[in-house]
C-alpha cells in the first residue's frame, strides 16, 4: 500500500500535531509488521505440491467449477515429470486413461505441429511418452491455463497449519501459514478440503497423521519381497533375513544429456569434486566389467541412456550395475529431515552424479576408449535454462507413506485362483500397471552383483481402492502421492502414471465432498469412479476397450460390479505357457497383458450370459434381461451395453 503523506501534511494546524504524530506512529507500526496478517480468500480446495498427481487433481476438480488452489514450495511445476523424468515408467498402454493420456496427447500433438507428422521427434516421442522437459511444462502450463478458476503460488513454504480437533479425535485442516521464499513475506490461506500432492507427504504429517518409512518385515504381512532382501532372476538370496528397517529405497538425479554438438554443454570440474571418491571407476573400466559408459538397454554401462527427441535422453540409474548413480544408503535421513538436512542430501547427490560424469570424461586413468564414449555427451543447453542446465529436482522414489484407511500391500497384486487376473477390487479407483520395483535400499555385500533389497516382480495389472488416499484422523485431507502402503506395495505404485491416476482420484472425491458436504471418509468409492469414467479415467484394466470406445463406460461400470473377472472362465482355458510380458520398446513398455480383453465382436457364449446373469441381484432385473437376450443372438459387446443401460436404469 503506498502512502501519500506530504500531501496530507501541507493540511496541518497547529491543533493538528497530534493526529500528525498519531497517523506517523500508525505508519511506523504497519510498515514493522509482517505482511502475513492478512488471510487471503476462502478456497475450495487447497493442493500441496505441483507434481503431476497434484496438478491432476487440480484439473479434475477444476471441471466443477471449485475455486482450486495449488501451492508448490519449489518454483516450478511439474515435480519429477519436469525435473528430468522424461521417460516415463508403466508396462502397457492399455492402462493409460484420463488425464495422464490426455497429457500424452498434447506432447505428441506438440512434436507434430512443431516438426510434422512424419517427424523423427514424432517417432521418438512415442505418442507422447518420451517428452523433453520443457515441453512437459509448457503442457502443463497450457492444461492449468484452460481453468481460470485453478490458482497457482510457487516458491511458498509450508509453516504451520491451524485446524480443529472433535471430541473423537477426527481434525479438519481450516489453514495453513505460507513463507514466500521469494521476499520472506508469510500469508495465511483457508480452505475447505486440502490434498497433499508432495512427494514427502509433508502437509498430512504436519497436520498429525501417522505414517511410515523404510521397510516391513516379512512377517509384517506375508510379503515375500519385504525386509532384508538379497533377490536375483526371481530367487531369494541365501542371507535374506526379511529383517525390517527404516532404509530407504535410493535417489538419483535424472539428468538431461545430449550428444548433438550444437546443444551439448561440456561439464566443468564440480565445486566439491574430490577425485579420490570415483577411482573405483577407473578400475571396473580396466577390468571391462561394462561395454559402455551409457547403454540403452541391459545392464552393461554406468549410465542409462533413455531416449528422446532431438538427440537428448534421461540419465538414469542402472540397478546392480558395478557403478551406481544412486547413492545407496545415503538418503535415509531424507524422509524426515528438516529444510537443511534434505538440502544437503539432494547437494551430496548432485555433486555424485557430476563428479562421476567429470571423472570418466576427463580422468586420465580412465581408458581412452571409455572417455571418448563419455566426451560424445553433455547436458542439453535448452533444458532447465534458469538452473546451470541442471534439473532442479531430486528423483524422491520413496520417502513417507501416509497410513489410510486402506494399506496396500504385495498381498493386493495376487491373482484370483486359476487366473492372470488380481483379486477383484470393489473400491477401486486407479489402476497400477508396473513391477515390484526398487532399486535397492544399500549397497551390495554378500552378493556382489545384488543391493540389499533390489527387487523386480512383475504382476498383472491392479486395482487401486480409494482407502490408501484418505488419511486416517482426517477429516478433508487427502493424499495422492505418499501414499497408505507398504514398502513393497509403494514400489509397484510410486511411478508418475499412477500417481496421476490417484491424483485424478483425489480430485474427484474432494469434489464429492464439498458437493455432499461429506467428510472425505464418507465419500462413496461408486461415486468417485462414475465420475472418473465420465472423465475417461480407467479403475479396472480391460486391454481392448479404450477411453474412445462406445463401450468404455459400460465396461468400466459392469468391471467395478466384478463383471469382467468372468470374461475368461479359467476351468476351461489352458494357463500353461502363457507369454505375460512382450516387449515392444527395448526393455520398456509390453503388448497388452494377456487374458483382460473383452473381444466385443465375439458372440456372447451361454455360460457367460448365465454368468452375468448369476451376478444380478435383484431377480426382476435379471428376467428383464433374460427375456431381452432370449430375443436374438448378442455379441459380448451387445450383452455388455444391454446388462449397463439396464442396470443403469434401475438405479435412477
Amino acid at each position: 500500500m503506498k502512502y501519500e503523506v506530504q500531501d496530507k501534511l501541507d493540511f496541518i494546524t497547529p491543533s493538528g500535531t497530534f493526529v500528525v504524530v498519531l497517523l506517523i506512529y500508525i505508519l511506523l507500526f504497519s510498515a514493522c509488521q509482517p505482511k502475513s496478517q492478512q488471510v487471503e480468500a476462502e478456497y475450495d480446495i487447497i493442493i500441496f505440491g505441483a507434481t503431476f498427481s497434484g496438478i491432476a487433481s487440480a484439473l479434475s476438480a477444476a471441471e466443477f467449477d471449485h475455486k482450486i488452489l495449488i501451492v508448490e514450495e519449489h518454483h516450478q511445476i511439474g515435480g519429477l515429470m519436469t525435473s528430468g523424468l522424461s521417460f516415463t515408467d508403466f508396462i502397457s498402454y492399455e492402462s493409460l486413461g484420463g488425464i495422464f493420456l490426455d497429457y500424452t496427447k498434447r506432447v505428441e500433438q506438440y512434436y507434430v505441429d512443431k516438426y510434422g507428422v512424419d517427424s523423427k521427434q514424432v517417432k521418438d516421442c512415442h505418442h507422447g511418452i518420451h517428452a523433453e522437459p520443457h515441453v512437459t511444462l509448457n503442457v502443463f502450463r497450457q492444461m492449468l491455463s484452460e481453468f481460470p478458476n485453478i490458482h497457482v503460488k510457487t516458491g511458498f513454504l509450508l509453516r504451520a497449519i491451524e485446524s480443529t480437533a472433535d471430541e473423537n479425535g477426527q481434525s479438519t485442516l481450516n489453514s495453513l501459514k505460507l513463507l514466500n521464499s521469494n521476499d520472506s513475506s508469510v500469508s495465511t490461506i483457508s480452505g475447505r478440503v486440502f490434498i497433499d500432492a508432495t512427494y514427502e507427504g509433508d502437509l498430512a504429517v504436519m497436520a498429525g497423521a501417522s505414517y511410515r518409512i523404510g521397510r516391513e518385515s516379512r512377517q509384517d504381512f506375508g510379503e515375500f519381497l519385504a525386509g532384508h532382501l538379497f533377490y536375483q532372476y526371481g530367487r531369494i538370496l541365501p542371507g535374506s533375513s526379511g529383517q525390517g528397517d527404516r532404509k530407504v529405497q535410493g535417489y538419483n538425479f535424472r539428468l538431461i544429456m545430449t550428444d548433438d554438438s550444437l546443444n551439448r554443454k561440456r561439464l566443468a570440474q564440480p565445486k566439491r569434486y574430490d577425485r579420490s571418491n570415483y577411482l573405483s571407476i577407473a578400475d571396473v573400466l580396466r577390468e571391462e566389467k561394462v561395454s559402455s559408459v551409457f547403454v540403452e538397454k541391459g545392464n552393461d554401462g554406468l549410465f542409462r541412456t533413455q531416449m528422446l527427441p532431438n538427440r537428448k535422453a534421461d540419465i538414469n540409474d542402472i540397478k546392480n550395475a558395478p557403478v551406481r548413480m544412486a547413492m545407496l544408503g545415503k538418503n535415509y535421513a531424507y524422509p524426515d529431515g528438516d529444510r537443511a538436512i534434505r538440502k544437503q542430501i539432494v547437494d551430496d547427490h548432485l555433486h555424485h552424479i557430476l563428479g562421476m560424469i567429470y571423472f570418466v570424461q576427463n580422468d586420465s586413468l580412465v581408458p581412452i576408449k571409455y572417455r571418448k564414449q563419455a566426451r560424445k555427451w553433455g547436458l542439453a543447453k535448452d533444458e532447465f535454462v534458469d538452473n546451470d542446465n541442471l534439473p532442479p529436482r531430486l528423483y524422491i522414489r520413496e520417502a513417507r507413506r501416509v497410513d489410510g484407511h486402506y494399506f496396500f500391500t504385495q498381498n493386493d497384486v495376487n491373482t484370483i485362483p486359476g487366473s492372470l487376473i488380481t483379486e477383484f477390487k470393489a473400491d477401486g479407483v486407479a489402476i497400477g500397471d508396473y513391477a515390484m520395483n526398487c532399486h535397492g535400499v544399500a549397497p551390495a555385500s554378500l552378493h556382489p552383483d545384488v543391493a540389499d533389497g533390489d527387487f523386480n516382480y512383475i504382476p498383472a495389472p491392479f486395482q487401486i481402492p480409494l482407502g490408501v488416499i484418505l488419511p486416517k484422523s482426517l477429516n478433508n485431507l487427502l493424499v495422492s502421492v505418499a501414499v497408505s502402503a507398504s514398502h513393497v506395495g509403494f514400489s509397484g505404485i510410486r511411478l508418475e502414471p499412477t500417481w496421476t491416476a490417484l491424483g485424478q482420484a483425489a480430485g474427484v472425491t474432494a469434489h464429492l465432498a464439498l458437493t455432499n458436504d461429506d467428510i472425505i471418509s464418507d465419500v462413496q468409492p461408486r461415486e468417485v469412479q462414475q465420475t472418473l469414467h465420465q472423465q475417461r479415467a480407467k479403475t479396472i484394466y480391460i486391454s481392448d476397450i479404450d477411453e474412445d470406445s462406445e463401450y468404455f463406460e459400460a465396461a468400466q461400470y459392469l468391471g467395478m460390479k466384478g463383471f469382467m473377472h468372468d470374461i475368461y472362465l479359467m476351468d476351461t482355458v489352458k494357463m500353461r505357457g502363457v507369454q505375460t510380458y512382450q516387449s515392444i520398446r527395448g526393455t520398456q513398455y509390453a503388448y497388452a497383458y494377456p487374458f483382460h480383453e473383452l473381444k466385443p465382436e465375439v458372440m456372447a457364449e451361454d455360460v457367460l450370459i448365465e454368468k452375468w446373469l448369476g451376478r444380478i441381484e435383484d431377480l426382476s432385473t435379471q428376467k428383464i434381461l433374460r427375456d431381452n437376450l432370449s430375443q436374438m443372438e448378442y455379441s459380448r459387446g451387445d450383452l455388455l451395453l444391454e446388462t449397463y443401460q439396464l442396470l443403469k436404469s434401475k438405479e435412477k
